[in-house]
């Protein structure tokens, strides 16, 4: 069957209106810490990328007004792939089309040769000056096989030391689910992505990951992070209390992980008493992600997103009964205070309760530029990307 725009419509207006109760019902409306406008080259397996385009940034800004979102902050990965070089620009073109309402973390460049990693903090620096909220961090592991440096290498000290003293928010994504350590339990989709970490000499352990953070934490015990996906701890929720109890400044954010929910709804009773009793912890989040291209595409993305919060509602807000990846799971059912912290609050708070940072457009395009003459362009994805920083260029300059 061919797409049927109608049919389409009139199915995202009830997901709207069912969001719309559900807002009215809370008290309070969401502010999503994790909605991508791009997927990462660098990190997704290369069938599943998706060539990026300027209209990427007005998707993110319907996902946000579609869902009905108070805000939205984009994290931007950026490492070191050339195809994933137009993060940035693209978080800050989104921030431009509606800058009271959007953040932006910045992503990093990272580069395969230690040394040349040393400019970490004059990028830092640079890139919030430009207008970013904060960073973005990520040490998926098996970004780990290119990029050879522990989280806790001395390298990354002065941007840590800055980092805990300028209180810069960043979102962390440290690891992924155990289960992909172990032969076992690694579900087949996670092994088809590349994703079974077990036997792989180039990879840290999953206790090792652990090991690396807790060094940077004793380190820079004031830096003010929010870790991804629940930190994979959803089975480990003594692990995390110690944490909280130990950092006043850390926090975990909700991004499924389908685990995550399967652990959560396992245990249901402790797990909304975990959240009571650090309420102040946890930040919503969806992993939602831009896409543009045919209207059809366009359309099922925005209603993917509205399906995922729908659910991700339900679990928190309810006791009922749901699917979740093809799983039968049931709420855990958070009173309304604990819910407000989780939705709002916390979200407020890891910005030091700030209206988004303002887009220098000057500062924007010189890092646009520098970042365009640095590419190689090896590849047609990375000749594309280096055509959208042009592109993106020339629209900061006429904005």
């Amino acid at each position: 069957m061919g797409y049927d725009e109608s049919k389409n419509r009139e199915k995202m207006e009830k997901e709207q209106a069912v969001l719309e109760r559900r807002n009215s019902k809370a008290g309070c409306g969401i502010k999503d810490l994790h909605c991508h406008i791009m997927e990462p080259y660098a990190l997704c397996p290369i069938r599943d990328f998706r060539q990026p385009c300027a209209q990427n940034a007005d998707q993110i800004t319907r996902i946000l007004q579609t869902c009905g979102l108070e805000a939205l902050c984009i994290p931007a990965i950026t490492l070191y792939e050339e195809p994933d070089f137009a993060c940035n620009a693209l978080s800050l073109y989104a921030k431009l089309l509606l800058p009271e309402r959007i953040y932006a973390l910045a992503g990093l460049r990272r580069y395969l040769n230690r040394e040349d990693n040393r400019d970490m903090l004059e990028q830092a620096k640079r890139l919030m000056a430009a207008g970013f909220d904060g960073f973005k961090m990520i040490c998926k592991p098996n970004a780990r096989r290119k990029f050879k440096l522990s989280i806790d290498d001395e390298i990354f000290d002065p941007f840590y030391e800055e980092a805990e003293k300028e209180q810069w928010p960043i979102l962390f994504h440290v690891g992924d689910p155990a289960s992909f350590w172990d032969r076992e339990k690694v579900p087949v989709w996670a092994r088809e992505n590349d994703w079974y970490y077990g036997e792989d000499r180039n990879i840290p352990s999953y206790e090792e990951l652990y090991r690396e953070v807790e060094t940077v934490l004793k380190r820079y015990p004031g830096l003010r992070i929010t870790f991804a996906h629940f930190f994979f701890t959803s089975e480990r929720l003594d692990y995390a209390a110690g944490l909280f109890d130990t950092y006043p400044n850390i926090c975990y954010d909700v991004t499924p992980g389908t685990e995550m929910y399967l652990d959560f709804a396992a245990r249901p009773e402790e797990t909304a008493e975990f959240f009571r009793r650090y309420r102040e912890r946890f930040l919503f989040g969806t992993d939602n992600a831009a896409q543009a291209g045919e209207p059809a595409v366009v359309e099922a993305n925005l209603q993917e997103s509205m399906e995922k919060i729908s659910w991700m509602r339900r679990f928190f807000e309810t006791e009922e009964e749901m699917e979740v990846d093809g799983f039968r799971v049931r709420g855990i059912a958070l009173d309304s205070e604990t819910l407000e912290c989780l939705y709002r609050k916390n979200f407020e708070r890891f910005f030091h309760y700030r209206a988004p940072a303002a887009v220098d457009k000057e500062a924007a395009v010189e890092l646009m530029r520098e970042m365009s003459e640095q590419m190689k362009c090896e590849s047609d994805e990375a000749q594309k990307t280096k055509e959208l920083l042009v592109e993106l260029e020339s629209i900061f300059q006429n904005y």
